[in-house]
């Protein structure tokens, strides 16, 4: 299994890069699905910003990539507010005896304390993608091929991702979840201030001054184990005003414990959701201008997040030359995964020049885009 993870790492994929002519700048998206990242570019260009692209693209996630992300899982965030010079980590992990899905109670968390958009315009992108349907790209159908057989367990989960032919879907094939669309459709008209009652704590980050750099991150350590350490997905989002968010999010193992919750259309979380996650936001120690966002999983993910930080930030290497450190770190450790944003001018200066990494096998999407940018 680690075999097949490593060698589908040998991909080639070239950097993401501005489109030529491009000279404004209206945000930066990377993640691990390409449905996603459109999701939280559309968002920036429809007025949101980084924080309300992040809500969006992680209510999609839950519907895109339900191997990995969902309704009753859990998840990290940080947020660095240029504006404000306000920097925080958002813990959503354990959901404890709440029945409220706690990936959304995580997520209208960030939103209502940073964004800026209705809550419903938010929810509605990810109960789009569930109600008519999205095509299952390569993350998915690499989870299934792998992990499919946790779901041997709940014939309803399993049909959800058979065709026509009773298969398991691949990549391309349509795939569409009804019953998630009305959970979605529920949590869209009730608003977010019923998904508030029982926040989500906000924590102090954890800051360290290194290089002329302050670098911010959390670690969630749990028990990773091999095969199961990549339970988990993460993004990176930053806008104009140099708002920068970075999130994992995690469903403990592959599709949670394999059953889905009856008539919600969501997968319940392992019993215990403990991928080591590790969200990063490095910015400039003098200028207070965010530079780099990293997001990483699994028992790698400590090392895969300051690849980014020593080689392609502080000793400004490469891009393939970084991206071979991460492939040496993926080689010595158990899987894991690493989606990230360089922008060494500065976020809010000259984000246009942000390049990014969405994931080293060539399955992601980064987009750097400009407020002109057709959506």
């Amino acid at each position: 299994m680690l075999g097949l993870m490593l060698s589908a790492c040998g991909t080639a994929v070239a950097p993401d890069s501005v489109p030529a002519g491009n000279r404004g700048f209206a945000g930066v998206v990377v993640s691990q699905e390409p449905h996603v990242t459109f999701v939280g570019r559309d968002v920036i260009l429809s007025g949101g910003n980084a924080a309300d692209a992040a809500a969006a693209m992680g209510l999609s996630l839950a519907v895109t990539l339900p191997s990995r992300a969902g309704l009753g899982g859990g998840g990290v965030c940080i947020v660095h507010d240029t504006s404000s010079v306000r920097s925080e980590v958002l813990e959503f992990i354990d959901p404890g005896s709440d029945p409220t899905p706690m990936l959304a109670r995580g997520l209208a968390a960030l939103q209502a304390r940073y964004g800026t958009r209705p809550w419903s315009r938010l929810v509605a992108p990810a109960e789009a993608l569930a109600r008519f349907g999205f095509s299952v790209t390569k993350t998915l159908a690499y989870d299934l091929a792998i992990h499919g057989d946790v779901l041997m367990a709940d014939q309803t989960a399993l049909a959800s991702f058979m065709d026509r032919r009773r298969q398991i879907v691949v990549a391309g094939s349509e795939i569409q979840f009804p019953r998630l669309a009305e959970t979605l459709s529920q949590l869209r008209t009730k608003g977010s201030l019923a998904l508030l009652s029982a926040a989500p704590q906000w924590r102090v980050v954890r800051a360290t001054n290194e290089a002329g750099y302050v670098l911010m991150g959390r670690t969630v350590a749990g028990e990773a184990q091999a095969g199961n350490s990549s339970a988990a997905t993460g993004f990176v989002v930053g806008d104009k005003n140099g708002l920068a968010v970075a999130c994992v999010l995690t469903m403990g193992s592959m599709f949670g414990n394999g059953r889905m919750a009856p008539e919600a259309g969501y997968f319940i979380p392992a019993p215990s959701i403990g991928a080591d996650l590790t969200p990063l936001i490095v910015k400039d120690a003098h200028f207070d201008q965010v530079v780099l966002m990293a997001v990483a999983s699994g028992a790698s993910a400590a090392a895969l997040t300051r690849v980014t930080f020593d080689d392609w930030l502080s000793e400004a290497k490469s891009y393939d030359d970084m991206r071979s450190q991460v492939q040496q770190a993926l080689a010595k450790g158990l899987d894991g995964a690493l989606t990230a944003a360089l922008c060494q001018t500065g976020l809010g200066v000259s984000g246009k020049d942000c390049r990014s990494l969405s994931d080293v096998r060539g399955f992601g999407l980064g987009l750097t885009f400009a407020p002109g940018d057709s959506q």
